[in-house]
């Protein structure tokens, strides 16, 4: 059972002519390499002529693989969706844990610019836990959307009354200063 997952392939797109391996539990995507390479300069690099992964890539005939063992899965598919076209893949809606996955493995991979339409439709669902609102407000200060980032902030200074140490996941602590943190703490101050 366990190697039937491990061998299935999620087809990004049927004819693409590469796969990438993702994570801890193998999770196989088959991609393009050539959109890969437009949204991304990172892959650009890693799929080019220089590089082992590129040069392997050249040499084989079908699909060949690429390995991104320390990457989030279910981040890579959606961004591959994202910039694949793949619109009916994309979520609408997505928990906060994972719309930091997603602006995190974008942000590495500097295609922030790719899931910038997206990620305005994830970053307003702000009918959410305080903790979540502390996530989004993370991934909204990653991907730099000023607006998101108020909105999101203002929604946790409006409901959340307690400490915002509270809240502070090393995650989200580890993308915003804590100057930024501190901010948010005293606009809470002038609000009561």
């Amino acid at each position: 059972m366990a190697n039937e997952i491990v061998s299935q392939i999620v087809d990004i797109v049927p004819d693409g002519d590469i796969i990438l391996v993702v994570g801890p539990d193998k999770t196989k995507l088959r991609v393009k390499s050539m959109l890969l390479m437009a949204a991304s300069k990172p892959f650009a690099a890693m799929l080019g002529p220089n590089w082992k992964e590129g040069h392997d890539m050249r040499q084989h005939s079908g699909s060949h693989g690429v390995l991104l063992p320390d990457d989030n899965a279910t981040a890579m598919e959606i961004i591959c969706s994202v910039i694949h076209f793949q619109n009916d893949k994309i979520p609408q809606t997505l928990p906060a844990s994972d719309v930091l996955a997603v602006a995190l493995a974008a942000d590495k991979y500097d295609c922030l610019n790719a899931i910038q339409l997206a990620q305005k439709a994830w970053l307003r669902e702000l009918k959410v836990k305080p903790e979540d609102l502390m996530l989004l407000a993370a991934a909204a200060y990653l991907i730099q959307n000023a607006q998101a980032f108020r909105e999101i902030t203002a929604a946790l200074v409006l409901n959340h009354h307690g400490s915002y140490l509270d809240l502070a996941e090393e995650i989200a602590v580890s993308i915003m200063p804590w100057e930024t943190c501190w901010k948010s703490k005293e606009a809470s101050r002038d609000c009561s």
